[in-house]
């Protein structure tokens, strides 16, 4: 897209000045980028520019294509050119299409490389052996318990089956009795 615009507008859009062909370059840029749904914030950082910048560019463009036939004519071209590429090359929806690599160089990416994309993959790949592991010991646990309690379900079974509502405080005093009558012998 930065090519494209910097072709047809012949200027480097990123240089810093106020000719008019690099003002209208970044315009038409920033509205194009925008109709693709990009934010604001994010096309200023394209073209190291305040979002403000690119919201001025959004409010005044219809002025600027109704009134200016040069740049009308280039913007439209740009526009189809843009639409050609993404159509040629089955880019549906071609938002992060492009991304910003340093202060002076664009490079053009498909969606699926998106390096916030693959941060945030990687720290749901990261997060999701972390909570492997705890499943993995919680099973762990949940096995030893149901070792634990098969030692003694016999008895649990008997208590619970036998025990009536409300005597549960008797039958508690009662065992531990019995316990320790058994285990001091």
């Amino acid at each position: 897209m930065l090519r494209i615009c910097e072709r047809h507008f012949q200027c480097n859009l990123l240089e810093r000045n106020r000719k008019t062909n690099n003002v209208n370059a970044r315009m038409a840029f920033a509205t194009l980028l925008r109709k693709k749904g990009y934010s604001f914030d994010k096309i200023g950082s394209f073209i190291d520019k305040d979002h403000a910048t690119i919201i001025h560019y959004h409010r005044n463009i219809d002025m600027y294509l109704r009134t200016d036939d040069f740049f009308s004519y280039t913007y439209d071209r740009v526009s189809e050119e843009f639409d050609s590429y993404c159509t040629s090359n089955r880019l549906q929806n071609p938002k992060n299409f492009v991304e910003r690599r340093s202060n002076n160089n664009f490079e053009s990416k498909l969606p699926y490389y998106n390096e916030e994309l693959i941060r945030h993959i990687q720290y749901i790949n990261k997060e999701k052996k972390e909570l492997s592991l705890i499943i993995e010991q919680l099973e762990l646990k949940n096995k030893a318990l149901e070792i634990s309690e098969s030692r003694v379900s016999k008895l649990i079974e008997i208590i619970r089956q036998r025990t009536r509502i409300g005597t549960e405080k008797l039958i508690e005093k009662k065992l531990h009795v019995w316990f320790n009558g058994v285990y001091e012998k």
